[in-house]
């Protein structure tokens, strides 16, 4: 595969990202539609939100479209039909062979992934702050186009080279936000660089960790935005993020394909640990004190296995 006249792996390393088109099969991204709009977008139960954070039911425009985005669709224990055809996806040869020919690893595990139905105005920001592979750096994601995207519904869009710059992402007492307000002033200052390419149904544009990414202002809802993105951890790497690495992972397998899923089905006690870790991310001081606490038990462990 090659793009203008670079390779995948080319375009990747140099540019921080790369378009591979018709990389999914479109029977399969009918499947999965055909389910979504069945079983998940009537339901009246609460969905984890990527973009609200926060558990909750669909809201729907008055054109039909969910307004909220879903996180780790691939797993829904109260929805397996759909969970298993957004797996088919995730988890097809096509695309993992388009994975190995621009990160050059063999094999990936699906660490979360997302759907959107609307564009939910993703602020620009680097996926390594929440995870990514460790070390750092090796973590890639897909943004697969479940349908030929209109620009007047907000496109995808990519800061090229945004990978080799250092934001300020672990600077020792900075906030969430202040991280975000300064992404956002990068992109600012280089937003004739910023690239939203056209994607129709089964094209997936492929982005680095640490690649800067959001997504346009939405022109008109009438517009759905039907995507999903996927996060990878080629096999050999342990996963975590820029402060904090997770072990003794629960994964289970489709398709040859290992798969992780890190945010359950709404409960009482899962709302709580969300809150518990939105914190962690808000106040520093509590993002450090946890990191050190993992790494003393992480120790323990290491020296208790020897």
């Amino acid at each position: 595969m090659e793009i203008a006249g670079l390779s995948l792996a080319a375009q990747y390393r140099d540019e921080g990202y790369a378009v591979v088109r018709q990389a999914v099969p479109r029977a399969k991204i009918a499947t999965l539609l055909d389910l979504y709009r069945r079983q998940i977008v009537p339901s009246g139960e609460a969905f984890f939100r990527q973009n609200t954070n926060a558990y909750q039911p669909n809201e729907r425009t008055e054109h039909g479209h969910v307004r909220q985005s879903f996180l780790d669709v691939h797993d829904y224990a109260r929805h397996q039909d759909f969970s298993r055809a957004a797996r088919d996806v995730f988890c097809d040869g096509r695309l993992h062979e388009a994975l190995r020919q621009v990160a050059c690893f063999e094999q990936f595990n699906l660490m979360q992934t997302m759907m959107f139905d609307l564009n939910t105005a993703t602020p620009a920001h680097q996926d390594w702050y929440y995870l990514d592979s460790v070390p750092h750096g090796n973590l890639i994601a897909a943004w697969i186009a479940l349908e030929d995207i209109d620009e007047r519904a907000g496109r995808f869009y990519v800061l090229p080279g945004s990978h080799k710059v250092d934001l300020g992402a672990a600077t020792p007492g900075r906030t969430h936000a202040e991280w975000l307000r300064g992404v956002a002033r990068h992109v600012g200052e280089h937003v004739h660089r910023v690239s939203a390419p056209a994607l129709e149904c089964g094209d997936v544009l492929l982005w680095n960790s640490r690649t800067v990414h959001g997504s346009l202002p939405t022109q008109d809802e009438r517009f759905s935005r039907k995507s999903l993105t996927a996060h990878y951890l080629p096999h050999q790497f342990e996963f975590g993020n820029l402060f904090a690495t997770k072990r003794d992972l629960h994964y289970q397998e489709h398709e040859g394909v290992r798969f992780y899923r890190n945010q359950p089905d709404d409960s009482p006690w899962n709302r709580v640990k969300f809150k518990l870790k939105t914190s962690a991310y808000n106040y520093p001081v509590i993002r450090e004190g946890l990191r050190r606490a993992r790494d003393v038990l992480n120790h323990v462990r290491s020296a208790g296995s020897k």
